[in-house]
């Protein structure tokens, strides 16, 4: 990769880095006390109207958010300003009829939804979250098109300023007594707010404006194109990896199953994901840019340098999540989530091989040879179907995790595989090697620290410990590359002036380990 855009890179990960941990934090906060307040019922409950929602959301999508994000980011590697302005128009025309569409059903149908999973009494909570169905795809369409143009800035300042306003509306409306209803009220209110963010945000970037004519007709057929596959995609990828299981919970089990799951898969969606989706993100406006100038070669060292970064980032926090699981549930969100412990653990083994196909994910869809995605994903849609209906309902919660993590893990390895051979790529088979011996060693060095002590300061000890080792150990067996010297001295840039004799310190060895190597 040239300076340019390896600087480029590292600057988005950053903003990106700082929204996704800003936001991790918070909202992990806030999920503590919402958890807490509603107990394990009302939780469950209200995670199974969230996904619902939120599955209707994605399918009115049609996969028009990842269009807007690809062809935006094309169109501003050419300067074209007017056709992204044309292109916005164009998908929400698209988005409102169907938003609008999709609303007014699920409004009809509330109470029969409810009472499919609960009761009719629920059918309050529906409505609600129906009325969120149209700003939130407004949202993400606007977001997809801030992505492509790459301005991640603005990400922060909403996490700045309207993410607190939310979380401590959330908190203030719960210690009210006002309840789910209350809390599903002020999250309406919210989506409205994020919505005109957006848009004051594309305003002033100069792409919303009335367009001068249409968009032409060669890119309205690219992305009706690219979309057909990720329709299918889009519906694939909500069955393995977007807690399907809820729909068979909530059928076949009580609330406090759907709470106990969702628990699980969010904590880890928490910590897990941060870095590898803050990637993604980054890596796949970048792989669309490379591919409008037909740049394989980076393509392929952006594929390499990033997997390397996914792995040290995924299989220590896999494994310290696995031995911490019953720690994070008992301290943080009470004894009576308990039961969300095998399910935690087991999320957290599966989002290792998850995370690590997140490059190339980004590479198919970037070079528009997601086909496989949605062949390959029909087959384990009909799996993960067919185990959650013998597996859910004897076993619940733990049941639907085993589901997760079998269907999700056949997922990554067929995606990754493919994509390694289609596109002729060198995969870091003996860093992400490394990078799993570092972590066991850390995950025995945890494990042996919380079995001499049970209670809080065995936990500070175990996470201090381990990360201790792990560094360690990785920072004698790694072989670092230019983009880890360079990130590392963009990162110096920044470091206080206290610190900048270690940072100094560290840069000699790394490029002494480097001449070493080579």
């Amino acid at each position: 990769m040239d300076n340019g855009n390896g600087r480029e890179l590292v600057k988005n990960s950053a903003f990106l880095l700082f929204n996704s941990i800003f936001m991790i934090l918070s909202s992990w906060i806030v999920s503590i006390i919402i958890a807490r307040l509603l107990g394990p019922h009302d939780y469950g409950i209200f995670n199974m109207t969230l996904w619902l929602i939120g599955t209707v959301t994605w399918a009115v999508g049609m996969g028009f958010i990842h269009a807007a994000t690809k062809f935006t980011a094309e169109l501003r590697q050419k300067a074209e300003n007017d056709q992204i302005s044309q292109l916005i128009f164009f998908i929400a025309k698209i988005e409102f009829i169907a938003s609008l569409a999709a609303t007014v059903l699920l409004i009809i149908f509330r109470t029969t939804l409810a009472d499919f999973f609960f009761s009719e009494s629920q059918s309050y909570y529906f409505f609600l979250a129906a009325i969120g169905i149209l700003p939130g795809i407004a949202t993400a369409v606007f977001s997809g098109v801030i992505e492509g143009l790459q301005r991640f800035k603005y990400f922060t300042l909403s996490n700045i300023i309207l993410t607190p306003l939310s979380f401590f509306s959330k908190i203030i409306v719960l210690k009210a007594g006002y309840g789910l209803a209350g809390l599903m009220i002020v999250m309406l209110v919210f989506s409205f707010v994020n919505t005109f963010f957006y848009l004051y945000v594309l305003y002033k970037e100069g792409v919303l404006h009335l367009p001068r004519g249409h968009l032409p007709s060669d890119i309205k057929k690219r992305v009706l194109d690219y979309n057909k596959s990720v329709i299918a995609i889009s519906v694939c990828d909500k069955i393995i990896w977007d807690k399907s299981e809820n729909f068979f919970i909530g059928r076949f089990c009580n609330a406090s199953q759907i709470a106990f799951y969702n628990l699980g898969f969010n904590i880890v969606q928490r910590f897990a994901s941060i870095l590898p989706m803050t990637f993604w993100k980054v890596l796949f406006p970048a792989m669309s840019g490379l591919h409008g100038t037909n740049d394989t070669d980076k393509m392929k060292r952006l594929f390499y340098i990033s997997t390397r970064y996914i792995a040290f980032f995924s299989f220590p926090v896999g494994v310290g999540g696995i031995v911490l699981a019953y720690h994070l549930i008992h301290y943080l969100y009470g004894h009576e989530f308990i039961g969300a412990q095998r399910v935690l653990q087991i999320i957290f083994a599966a989002s290792i091989f998850t995370n690590l196909s997140n490059p190339a994910s980004a590479v198919l869809y970037g070079f528009e040879k997601q086909a496989f995605i949605y062949k390959y994903g029909f087959f384990l849609a009909i799996f993960n179907i067919i185990i959650d209906l013998l597996l859910i309902k004897p076993y619940g919660a733990v049941g639907a995790a085993v589901c997760y993590g079998i269907t999700s893990i056949l997922g990554s390895a067929g995606g990754l595989i493919y994509t390694c051979k289609l596109m002729k790529i060198r995969y870091p088979f003996l860093s992400v090697f490394k990078t799993f011996v570092a972590s066991l060693l850390m995950g025995i060095c945890m494990e042996i620290i919380i079995r001499i002590n049970h209670e809080i300061p065995g936990l500070i000890i175990a996470i201090f410990a381990g990360f201790i080792v792990f560094t360690g150990i990785m920072f004698l067996i790694t072989s670092f590359e230019d983009e880890d010297i360079m990130l590392i001295e963009h990162i110096s840039a920044f470091t206080p002036h206290n610190l900048k004799l270690f940072s100094s310190l560290l840069l000699k060895i790394c490029h002494l380990k480097k001449r070493f190597a080579s």
